[in-house]
This record gives C-alpha cells, structure tokens and sequence, in this order.
C-alpha cells in the first residue's frame, strides 16, 4: 500500500484548522463528503485511458475512454462526491503502473490500491460500497476544471493532451456560492465539483511563485467554456448553464 502523499496530508491538516466551520465548507451547515483522489503513479512512461470513474450517484462521461500519458503521477479529484467511489483505469502502453484511490476526511484518511502485471492491463479502485447496478448516469451538468502548467519556454498545456510539466505545486478553492473546499495539488490535476448551485468558481495559486505560468481550464459537460493563465494566481468565474 502505497504511503499517503504530502500535499493529502495537507488538506487533512487544513481540514483540521478549519474543524470549527467543518473542512472545506461554508454556508448553513451544509452536507460534507470527503476529498476523493483517483491517482495514477506510472513506472517511467504509461498511457493509459480511464475505463471508469463513478462517484455516488454520477459517472464523470468526460474522461471516460480518454488517452492520457503520464510520466509522474496524474490526479482525478472528486470535490462534493457521495460514496461508493470507484476507478478502472487501463494500461495501453508502458511501464507498470499504480493506481491509488484516497479518500480524505477530516478524521483522516483512506487508501486502497492496484497494480497492473503482465497479463493484468487493468487496475481497480473502490471504497464505500458496491457501486449500482446498472452503472450510474452522468452529471447533469458535469463540472470539470483541468489544471496544467506549461513546459519551459511555452505558454500553453493542456491535461486532455498530456502536454505540460508534472509536478508543480498549487494550492487554493474550488466551490459554488455555498461551498468552498481546499485545494493542495500538483500538476496535472483534473477537478470533479460534484452538485453545484448557481454558479462555480475556482482560485489556483501556484506554489512556489517564480514566474512560471499555471494553466485552469473549465468544462460543463465535456465543453470548454474558459481558459485562464498567469504566474500566481489563476481565477475562474462562471454561472452554470
């Protein structure tokens, strides 16, 4: 089993802090998951495609069948996500990979994990449950921010592309007019926010802050709707459809 990572370790020390007002939330006492963290840690080079990845009562349609390369470890977030929690993820070429399934509270934490072997292309994570059957329906509307930084000298990265430079530091928020949930994370990370109201809004600061560019990208239902970039903060506003 794989020792949990430091920016996890992080958000648990945040969530603590912030004990008196409930981790991560704001509001009239509203309902609080935990922080899920599907990650894929590659043994060199891995291109993978994400099999499924269901959380609650929603499958998140926009990077499932998707190719991605990873050549560090590649985070999918659920922020908001009702259990059971499940991840299948294949590897298509490559080294071996990892893949581990943390969900995060403000009591601690658990971690599950799986392989892929010769002969054994897939890797599956779950905790809290079995998952329904049939598979659950997509968000409606699925809400996704895409957090990248670029390659030196570039402007621009993309996390659909795997184009851009693993392992950079950030932290920040993510919510809706009601919630708001502490971000410590590295690139790239793609961000699920489960059930928002009204309108959804994201602050990624980039850690630490040298003047290089950290890249957000915001979908509603698979559709780019706003890119922002800047070298410390990168801030992302928009009301649902």
């Amino acid at each position: 089993m794989l020792q949990p990572s430091t920016r996890h370790a992080a958000i648990v020390s945040a969530c603590l802090i912030a004990a008196i007002s409930g981790c991560g939330t704001s509001g009239s006492d509203p309902v609080q998951y935990p922080e899920v963290h599907f990650a894929v840690h590659p043994g060199g080079q891995s291109v993978f495609t994400v099999d499924s990845l269901i959380g609650g009562g929603v499958s998140h349609s926009s990077v499932t069948g998707q190719q991605f390369t990873a050549t560090g470890t590649f985070e999918i977030v659920l922020e908001n996500a009702m259990p059971p929690y499940l991840g299948v993820f294949t590897l298509v070429s490559g080294d071996q990979m990892t893949v581990s399934l943390t969900v995060v509270s403000p009591t601690g934490q658990t971690v599950v994990t799986d392989v892929t072997t010769p002969g054994k292309p897939t890797a599956t994570v779950s905790t809290g449950g079995p998952v329904p059957v049939p598979p659950p329906g997509p968000a409606n509307p699925e809400v996704r921010f895409d957090v990248c930084a670029p390659l030196a000298n570039e402007t621009a990265c993309s996390v659909a592309a795997s184009i851009g430079t693993f392992g950079v530091l950030f932290n920040g928020t993510l919510g809706d007019p009601f919630t708001s949930h502490l971000l410590n994370g590295a690139t790239p990370t793609i961000y699920f926010l489960e059930a928002p109201q009204d309108n959804v809004n994201g602050v990624f600061t980039r850690q630490p802050q040298v003047g290089v560019l950290l890249v957000a990208q915001l979908f509603f239902n698979g559709v780019l709707e706003q890119t922002q970039a800047n070298a410390s903060n990168v801030i992302i506003k928009e009301d649902l459809p």
